[in-house]
């Protein structure tokens, strides 16, 4: 029960930076990141009054969510992967309850992803209607593949009686969910004609890097309060099967 506790506090400290990073993010991507973005180039143009400034590039904002959620399921990747390797060698279920908290935010940080992204394909290369940008390239696929891969883990894990067995299938996912992170960043290099190879160029005002390291490290910091309310949660759910079996 200490670790519970020490985990709360944990969730607590970084639910406050959170808060204080998300509330920066926002005030940061409205009000100092630039208004106006050309192919290759990004610089600050004066609204004119009465003139409608918005172009293809104004949609660029919602990186500062699609890139953090990105690196928030890259994060949960790596946490699976932490979590199934110790659960193994251990057979500690606290190990296992940090696989199924990082499976579990990682389903949202991935899920985040695939919506921002989705609806900045719309605007970029699409119609403008929902759903028009998704053309299956690999970058894309491959990422859903991957949100696919973390609900598969909690449906398995779910339908598993036996807690040893569901505890050991937990770890073993865990691990071979893993490296399907790095496949999505290599996807980028095969026949991908659509999606961004690399946003240094459009995102180069020192502006929006400010406002885009802000952002990652304050949803990052969300997410990583979440896995710590799920850690929490689900080390106490365990406890108190044990104590109604016992």
């Amino acid at each position: 029960m200490k670790d519970l506790g020490t985990s709360s506090m944990v969730t607590i400290i970084l639910a406050v930076l959170a808060l204080l990073g998300a509330q920066a993010a926002l005030w940061l991507s409205y009000f100092y990141a630039p208004v106006q973005i050309t192919a290759g180039a990004l610089f600050v143009v004066s609204p004119t009054p009465g003139v409608n400034t918005l172009n293809l590039y104004e949609s660029y904002r919602i990186f500062f969510i699609h890139l953090p959620s990105a690196y928030a399921t890259a994060l949960c990747c790596g946490l699976c992967l932490v979590g199934g390797v110790m659960h193994l060698l251990s057979r500690s279920e606290k190990w296992d309850a940090l696989t199924v908290s990082a499976s579990e935010v990682g389903l949202l940080a991935g899920a985040i992803t695939l919506l921002t992204g989705s609806f900045w394909a719309d605007y970029a290369w699409g119609t403008g209607r929902i759903g028009s940008g998704w053309n299956w390239e690999p970058r894309l696929t491959t990422m859903l593949i991957l949100w696919l891969a973390f609900a598969a883990l909690l449906a398995l894990r779910g339908a598993m009686p036996n807690v040893q067995a569901r505890m050991k299938l937990t770890a073993v996912y865990g691990i071979l969910v893993a490296p399907l992170y790095p496949l999505v960043q290599k996807a980028i290099e095969i026949g991908q004609v659509s999606h961004p190879r690399s946003f240094s160029d459009l995102l180069s005002a020192p502006e929006i890097g400010t406002t885009k390291q802000v952002a990652t490290l304050g949803l990052l910091l969300a997410f990583g309060a979440a896995v710590a309310l799920r850690y929490s949660a689900n080390r106490l759910s365990f406890q108190l099967q044990k104590e109604r079996a016992a």
